[in-house]
């Protein structure tokens, strides 16, 4: 089997074994949609390079020359051993629920697109302050263990009463803060101070079928 084939049959796999939508996998790689389909999808007609297909197994937590290991009916699996239940948590409450998520009633679970930490959770987006990128009920997976920098999407928590709120984060200076990306939306940057802490980066947004 010649390289392009092996390394399409990997990423229809991934796809296929996560359950995502090509949109779901091209936000995962930061690739357009249009772009997946050519390599991945029903008609695809382009090869995945060598600098794409390290930056696919980068962004998925995969093994350097992991797409260009031929797919066999003995491994097909190993794509969708990190996979896990996830809790789907609401914006406003997440904080307080992670005080105590083992009693917590958790009604809804999402599989994880690939690999996390023991602490992630995908997050439901609510209001629209982050419009257009995020809209309410977005499901995105925050993981607490990622490290993170300006221009992350994170979740914050506010100390005072375990309130959260998902945003960019942006820093001046020596000065963080948490940014709206919906223009209209008031306050659209909030300041960092000791009262808030940041509970973990954005990594996928997890959508339904």
């Amino acid at each position: 089997m010649d390289i392009t084939t092996t390394r399409r049959r990997r990423v229809q796999a991934i796809i296929k074994d996560r359950s995502l939508t090509l949109k779901a996998f091209a936000d995962m790689i930061d690739r357009s949609q249009g772009q997946v389909s050519a390599i991945a999808g029903a008609s695809a007609h382009k090869g995945i390079g060598n600098s794409l297909a390290r930056h696919i197994e980068t962004c998925l937590d995969l093994p350097n020359g992991f797409l260009d290991q031929p797919l066999h009916d003995d491994n097909a699996a190993v794509v969708t051993t990190s996979t896990r239940r996830l809790p789907v948590l609401g914006q406003a409450s997440a904080g307080k629920v992670m005080e105590n998520i083992e009693d917590a009633h958790i009604t809804e679970y999402v599989l994880a697109p690939g690999p996390t930490g023991p602490s992630a959770f995908a997050l439901r987006i609510e209001g629209i302050s982050m419009e257009p990128r995020f809209r309410e009920g977005d499901k995105i997976v925050i993981d607490p263990d990622l490290e993170w920098k300006s221009g992350d999407f994170v979740y914050a928590m506010r100390l005072s009463d375990n309130s959260g709120t998902f945003k960019q984060l942006r820093c001046e200076g020596d000065e963080m803060y948490l940014c709206a990306t919906n223009d209209s939306f008031e306050p659209r940057y909030t300041r960092m101070d000791g009262e808030w802490t940041i509970v973990g980066k954005a990594r996928w947004r997890v959508e339904d079928l």
